[in-house]
């Protein structure tokens, strides 16, 4: 390796290590100040880097936004596609998958949270057309995880084929979000309810729901 190539991958290392903390620092403000309260200056302050050194990376904040958005949604696939592709048959792979968004709301709180600010900011906020286009591919592609296990579900006779495949999964990714967010609001504890009890029952009532009788 000449001198070239080393200068080369010092400077890759350096701009993958300034990006890395520039989102880190976003993460960390949208969290403690909200989206709207966090300003550039506070990223840079947070990131130790000087204003005009983020604006070398990204466009503003909106774009910071949109890319931890997106650092987001990569985590909840891997999550999703590692529980489609676990044992078992359609039906306890859905419940898995269905376990996994929960487990993505619990494990990885921060990121559920920047995601889910304002139902889906990053729908809302000023990114590129290209970034707001590759945030909706991967929300659509978190829904068809679940499309196309019930679409397994229907052809191994587990699931009734009676019903459109995407409406069905629609309304079982609304059911588990909807109990997220009634958990996130607070109102289990108003009724002493186990969030792992509860998804179990909501489970239960939607696998009886759809299997043919």
């Amino acid at each position: 390796m000449d001198i070239k190539d080393v200068i080369t991958n010092r400077q890759e290392a350096e701009r993958k290590e300034r990006i890395e903390r520039i989102l880190n620092a976003g993460k960390k403000l949208f969290l403690d100040k909200g989206y709207l309260g966090a300003t550039m200056r506070d990223i840079a302050l947070e990131a130790e880097l000087s204003t005009g050194a983020i604006y070398v990376y990204f466009k503003g904040k909106d774009e910071i936004y949109g890319r931890v958005c997106e650092e987001a949604f990569h985590i909840l696939m891997e999550l999703l596609e590692e529980a489609r592709k676990s044992d078992g048959n359609s039906l306890e792979r859905l419940e898995a998958v269905a376990r996994a968004y929960v487990r993505f709301y619990i494990d990885y709180k921060d990121y559920f949270d920047i995601l889910t600010f304002n139902d889906l900011g990053f729908k809302k906020v000023g990114i590129s057309d290209e970034l707001l286009a590759s945030l909706e591919q991967l929300s659509l592609q978190a829904v068809s995880i679940v499309n196309d296990t019930v679409l397994e579900g229907i052809k191994e006779g587990l699931i009734f084929g009676n019903v459109d495949s995407w409406e069905l999964s629609v309304a079982l990714w609304a059911g588990i979000e909807g109990l997220i967010f009634i958990h996130k609001r607070g109102y289990f504890d108003n009724y002493g309810l186990d969030l792992e009890d509860f998804v179990n029952t909501e489970l239960r009532l939607v696998l009886y729901g759809i299997i043919p009788r």
